[in-house]
């Protein structure tokens, strides 16, 4: 017997709450170990990148959709951090520090009604949020344009990550060695990882 899906809408945050997002996210995620399997994606990497930063990824299934940044009012006011080849932004706040999410695209500002773009009754309360495009240039992996967001699922709120980790809804990725590609997996950490 297969889990019902849901969807809801998510806040997330930093410690001092100076950088707020907010995230769609469908659940359960995917089994499918397909990387191209259009599905919420809950995962830790353990590359050194991924594992220095202390990143527990919760990708979206649409990145453009599903993804909205409400703060601060300008992207500048971010921390932005660049390894290899610089194409995704791992961002974090300047205030305190926490690293919120990472992103690979073009960020673009719109007037969204928040409310109505999070499924709750009432319009009106629209204002300017910043969004992810994909980038002109095209991913290594797919060939197709790069586009790519994944919160740091520990700045999430209301979400019980232990529960997430019971239903074994959490994969671990091998992206360290690469011997054959990116693997994954849903028992136990590759090596360097972390549960």
């Amino acid at each position: 017997m297969s889990e019902e899906t849901s969807t809801n809408v998510y806040h997330g945050s930093c410690h001092c709450g100076d950088v707020q997002y907010q995230l769609r996210l469908t659940l359960p995620p995917s089994s499918d170990p397909d990387p191209f399997v259009e599905a919420v994606r809950i995962y830790k990497c353990n590359c050194t990148t991924c594992q220095k930063m202390g990143m527990f990824h919760c990708r979206p299934i649409n990145s453009y959709r599903h993804f909205i940044l409400t703060s601060p009012a300008t992207i500048d006011e971010l921390g932005d951090y660049r390894a290899f080849s610089g194409k995704i932004g791992w961002y974090f706040c300047k205030k305190c520090g926490c690293r919120t999410f990472g992103m690979g695209g073009v960020w673009v500002q719109e007037e969204v009604d928040v409310d109505k773009w999070a499924g709750r009754e009432g319009e009106g309360n629209v204002q300017k949020v910043w969004r992810s495009k994909p980038h002109e240039s095209a991913s290594s992996i797919t060939g197709k344009p790069l586009h790519y967001v994944s919160v740091n699922a520990v700045t999430l709120e209301g979400v019980d990550l232990k529960e997430w980790y019971d239903k074994k809804w959490i994969f671990y990725a091998e992206n360290r060695e690469r011997k054959n590609g990116t693997q994954i997996r849903l028992s136990d950490p590759y090596e360097g990882g972390c549960y």
